[in-house]
């Protein structure tokens, strides 16, 4: 029987999604979600995600399947694996899948969120785990670089070495930039920024150079217009701006097909 499952988890304490082949492995997502299986059925059940979250990185709502013994049926998963999870991943769903559904091949599009602490002053620790801390920013110069993005495009120059795929085009259906309300527990302070993406399929740390590509608009250090030459290039290099550090990076929703009801 196969599994879908959403999945949330904090980041801090994992090298990232994928499994590492390494004579020590260290933790990650999925080798938790696996060893958590093992306990459950007995057997070694491969656990397969949407996408490969980088370390550090969390996930609100990331997708994964996996094909669990059919004499199973009708088990509560979810509570089942929360049992025996670690403390920072959580199952919030678990049903029944068709048998041909892949969480990463059916994906039709996925959103993140990155969040920039503005207030050099202080960074209260609950957040810490949670943001950039990357001081004062312009929210206006910000979104005016932000239609540079948006639509399809070669985005090879935001993408950073450590995979190889044959097509770096992708398309950003949609990217806003929002001030959240301060904090009633903390002394007054800058606003904290929450960038939202929206595309069909996402490069290795794209989303973090996205976000420190507006950052430096944000800190005077580029300017907006600059930006279609730099993507032009098609080079990670002629992009002057950082990648963004990834504990402000969380994977907020997976979209697939709709499917008809039985």
């Amino acid at each position: 029987m196969r599994l879908r499952l959403l999945v949330s988890y904090v980041g801090t304490a994992y090298s990232g999604w994928q499994i590492q082949e390494k004579p020590k492995p260290p933790p990650t997502i999925q080798g938790a979600l696996e060893a958590a299986l093992f306990r459950l059925t007995g057997q070694l059940v491969r656990v397969h995600g949407s996408g490969r979250t980088d370390s550090g990185v969390h996930a609100h709502g990331q997708v994964a399947h996996c094909d669990v013994p059919d004499a199973r049926e009708g088990f509560d998963w979810r509570h089942s694996l929360n049992a025996v999870l670690p403390h920072d991943i959580r199952v919030l769903e678990a049903s029944p899948a068709a048998a041909d559904f892949h969480a990463r091949k059916d994906a039709l599009r996925k959103t993140y969120a990155y969040q920039f602490w503005q207030d050099r002053r202080f960074l209260p620790p609950q957040l810490r785990p949670f943001v950039w801390n990357c001081g004062p920013l312009d929210l206006d110069l910000m979104r005016k670089a932000i239609p540079y993005l948006l639509g399809t495009h070669d985005f090879a120059g935001l993408r950073n070495a450590g995979t190889d795929v044959e097509n770096t085009e992708r398309t950003l259906l949609d990217a806003r930039l929002e001030q959240l309300p301060p904090c009633e527990f903390y002394p007054p302070h800058a606003p904290m920024l929450r960038l939202a993406v929206t595309a069909d399929g996402f490069l290795k740390q794209m989303v973090r150079n996205m976000a420190g590509l507006l950052a430096a608009c944000g800190q005077g250090k580029m300017e907006p217009e600059q930006i279609p030459a730099q993507l032009a290039a098609l080079d990670r290099r002629a992009v002057p701006s950082v990648t963004a550090p990834p504990e402000g990076l969380a994977l907020v929703r997976v979209e697939y097909p709709a499917t008809d009801p039985d």
